[in-house]
Parts: structure tokens; C-alpha cells; sequence
């Protein structure tokens, strides 16, 4: 096997990897929620529901009737009832008012890596270790030992550089929590 052919291989074998990797980020995400909220309020509760996004269908087309047959003559008019006193109606009892105790809570966020299989460390610790390899000797085994300790190395180095860039991952906010007395955190 040939200097040129090698480079060429652990170059397309690099650019394959890349490749995948930007893939499985894509397509590896949930797909978007389209839709709506739709808040409905009572004097007892308030819901809210979630409506998704459909395709409305379109209208068909209705079907004439070939001949309309002989119309019908009116119904007679029927003779008006005399309307009926109108009873007064009790208003409803108003309802208990709700009670909430709301508190201000600190919550904290760590974003995930997007690479958390550290795939790109290990692809490029390979490539770099097949070459040093390669320039070590000319033997496949050369190579092959070169790609294996490169990918090891590559991958702990990639979760080191994680584990750094951790605390700047980390976000903190407070958030307004409400619930019934005697739920909040003391």
C-alpha cells in the first residue's frame, strides 16, 4: 500500500466520520412541535391545552343531482304559543377564593455536550496516530497500533476539554413557583 493511498484512506475515513457526526446532530434531534396553546378560563379553573398543527383538508367537491324532482309546497305556519312567564333565577354562590403561597426558586441548568460520544476526538486522534504510525514504519501493524493508541488518547482529550467547558454549560435563574399553603420548600 502506497503513501498517497493511505493518506487518502484516513482522509476519507476522517471526512466519513465528520460526516456522520454532523448527521446524527442533525437528524438526531426531536423534530419541532408546531401547534398552539389554547387557555380556556371558568370562574372555577383555568386549562390549557395543547392543539397540534394539522393540515387542514381540502373541501370536496359536492355532487349535483342530475334533475331536481318536483319541489314540495311549503309546510302551513304553525300557530304561535303564548310565551311564558319568566321565573327569576337565584345567582350562583360565588366560588371559595384559592389560596396560593408562591416563593422564588434557584434552578440550575447543565447543558449537555453536543458531541457526547466524543466521536470527533477519537476519529481525529486515529488519523493522527495512523500517520505517526505510518512514519514509524511502513508495516500495517504500524499503523493500525498508531490509529488504536490515537483514538484512545484523541477521545480522553476531547472529555477533558468537556469537563472544562462544564461550568460555562452551567446556567442558574430563579424561577416564580406557586402551589397550595404549606407546599413551598423550607
Amino acid at each position: 500500500m502506497s503513501k498517497s493511498m493511505l493518506i487518502g484512506a484516513v482522509a476519507g475515513v476522517g471526512l466519513a466520520t465528520a460526516g456522520g457526526v454532523l448527521g446524527y446532530q442533525f437528524f438526531g434531534q426531536p423534530p419541532n412541535q408546531q401547534g398552539s396553546n389554547v387557555v380556556v378560563a371558568t370562574p372555577d379553573e383555568t386549562v390549557v391545552a395543547r392543539v397540534a398543527a394539522e393540515p387542514v383538508p381540502a373541501p370536496q367537491p359536492v355532487a349535483q343531482p342530475a334533475a331536481a324532482p318536483a319541489a314540495r309546497p311549503p309546510p302551513a305556519p304553525r300557530p304561535v304559543a303564548q310565551p311564558r312567564p319568566v321565573q327569576p333565577v337565584a345567582a350562583p354562590a360565588a366560588a371559595p377564593a384559592v389560596v396560593e403561597e408562591c416563593w422564588d426558586e434557584e434552578v440550575t441548568v447543565t447543558e449537555e455536550p453536543t458531541d457526547q460520544h466524543r466521536i470527533a476526538g477519537t476519529a481525529l486522534g486515529a488519523a493522527a496516530g495512523a500517520a505517526l504510525g505510518n512514519e514509524v514504519s511502513d508495516r500495517d501493524s504500524a499503523k493500525l497500533a498508531g490509529a488504536a493508541a490515537g483514538a484512545f488518547i484523541g477521545r480522553r482529550i476531547q472529555r477533558r476539554m468537556q469537563e472544562n467547558r462544564e461550568e460555562a454549560r452551567t446556567t442558574t435563574t430563579i424561577e416564580r413557583r406557586c402551589g397550595s399553603p404549606g407546599s413551598a420548600p423550607r
